[in-house]
C-alpha cells in the first residue's frame, strides 16, 4: 500500500524544491518526521496519578463547595462575589511553589485523621482587596498589593481563611470526616515545605472576582496524603448524581400521575362535504368509509393519535384493547424514504430511456 505524506512532509519538500536542494538528502528527515507522530512523550518524573474519573469527581466536589462559599463570602464582604474553579492540575510541589508569587499569603492545614498537611494560598491580587473590604475601605492599589501583609492584616484575613476551611469541611463530609485546622501562616512561599519538591500534588485553583478586581486562591493537596480517599470521592460523587436523577424521575412521575387527560377511541371514519353536513337531519344514515366492518380503532390522547387498538366488550361495557403505539415520526420517515426511492427509480428510468433513444438514433445513422 502506498504511504501518504503528512502536511508537514509536503511543506518540507516544497521548501526544498523552491531552494533547489537535493530531495534525496532530506528523505531520512521527512521519514523521521512522520515517525514522531506515532508516539507521545511521557515524563517519568511526573507520572499521572489521577484517573479521569477521579479528576471529574474532584472537580465536582470543589464546584459544589463553591455554591455555599459564594453566598457566605458575599454576605461577609457585602459585595457581589463570583468564584469559579479555574483549573485542577497535577504537578510537583516544586512547580507549585514556582507558580505562585514570592510574596503572598499562605496557610498550612492539618488534615486529621489523615497524615500530613495541605496548603492554601491566596495571591496579593485579591487578598488585599478582601482585607480592604473587611476593614470597610474597599480600595486596593497595585502598590499596596506588592507588599507583605502586616501582622494585623494577617489576623483580619484569617476570617476569610476560616470561612473557606469551614466550607471545605462541609464538602468533604460526604466523602470522609476530615478535621481541617489552620496550623501555620506565612507570607513567603519558600518558608513552607510540607513535602519534597519532586513529589506529585493536585492543585485546585479558584478565581475570585470582587467588582472589577480578581485573583486566585489555590489549594495544594499532596496526592500521597489523600490517595486513600480518591476512590471514595468517585463513588460518593457519582452515586449522588445517579440518586439525584432517580429522585428527579420519581418527582416527575408523582407530579404527572394525577394529570387529567382526554381519551377517545375512534372506531369508524368517513368524509362529508360541508353541504352534506348542513343537510343532515334526524333519521339520516351515515355510511362510514373507513373501519366500517373492522374492529380496529385509533385511540386519541388529548386529540392526538397515539395508539392502535381493537374495539370490543368487556364485562358488558364497551372497551378497547391497546395493540401498538403509533410512531408518527417513524411513519413520516418511512413515507419520505419511499418517496425518495420512487424519485430515484423515476430518474433512473428516464436516464435509461434517454440512453436507449441515443442508441436508437446512432443505429439509424449507421
Amino acid at each position: 500500500m502506498a504511504e501518504f505524506l503528512s502536511q508537514d512532509e509536503i511543506d518540507a519538500l516544497l521548501n526544498i524544491a523552491e531552494e533547489g536542494e537535493d530531495l534525496d538528502a532530506v528523505e531520512d528527515e521527512t521519514s523521521s518526521l512522520g515517525k514522531e507522530k506515532s508516539y507521545t512523550i511521557y515524563d517519568f518524573k511526573k507520572p499521572n496519578r489521577i484517573s479521569s474519573d477521579q479528576m471529574k469527581a474532584f472537580n465536582a466536589l470543589h464546584d459544589k463547595m463553591l455554591r455555599t462559599t459564594i453566598t457566605d463570602l458575599s454576605a461577609m464582604l457585602r459585595k457581589i462575589v463570583d468564584i469559579k474553579v479555574y483549573s485542577i492540575e497535577q504537578m510537583t510541589y516544586g512547580e507549585f511553589i514556582l507558580s505562585i508569587p514570592q510574596i503572598t499569603s499562605l496557610n498550612t492545614l492539618s488534615i486529621k485523621p489523615l497524615e500530613g498537611r495541605i496548603v492554601i494560598e491566596c495571591n496579593p491580587g485579591i487578598s488585599h482587596k478582601i482585607i480592604a473590604e473587611l476593614l470597610g475601605n474597599g480600595g486596593s492599589t497595585l502598590s499596596n498589593s506588592e507588599r507583605e501583609l502586616t501582622e494585623i492584616e494577617m489576623n483580619i484575613f484569617e476570617h476569610f481563611y476560616q470561612l473557606i476551611v469551614n466550607h471545605m469541611k462541609t464538602a468533604w463530609e460526604e466523602v470522609a470526616t476530615i478535621n481541617f485546622k489552620i496550623e501555620t501562616r506565612e507570607t513567603n512561599a519558600n518558608a513552607i515545605q510540607i513535602i519534597s519538591d519532586h513529589e506529585i500534588i493536585l492543585l485546585v485553583v479558584f478565581e475570585i472576582t470582587i467588582e472589577e478586581e480578581s485573583g486566585f486562591l489555590s489549594i495544594c493537596y499532596p496526592i500521597s496524603y489523600i490517595d486513600p480517599l480518591l476512590n471514595k470521592i468517585v463513588e460518593k460523587i457519582f452515586a449522588e448524581g445517579r440518586s439525584k436523577s432517580i429522585s428527579k424521575k420519581k418527582d416527575i412521575n408523582t407530579l404527572i400521575s394525577g394529570a387529567q387527560m382526554k381519551v377517545e377511541a375512534m372506531m369508524a371514519e368517513t368524509e362529508l362535504s360541508m353541504q352534506e353536513l348542513l343537510n343532515l337531519k334526524k333519521g339520516d344514515t351515515i355510511l362510514f368509509s373507513k373501519n366500517a366492518t373492522s374492529a380496529s380503532s385509533r385511540v386519541y390522547i388529548n386529540n392526538k393519535e397515539k395508539f392502535a387498538a381493537i374495539s370490543g366488550i368487556s364485562n358488558n361495557r364497551k372497551a378497547v384493547q391497546i395493540k401498538t403505539n403509533i410512531d408518527h415520526e417513524k411513519q413520516e420517515t418511512l413515507i419520505e424514504l419511499k418517496q425518495l426511492r420512487e424519485e430515484r427509480e423515476t430518474a433512473l428510468k428516464k436516464a435509461n430511456e434517454a440512453i436507449a433513444r441515443l442508441l436508437n438514433t446512432k443505429d439509424d445513422f449507421s
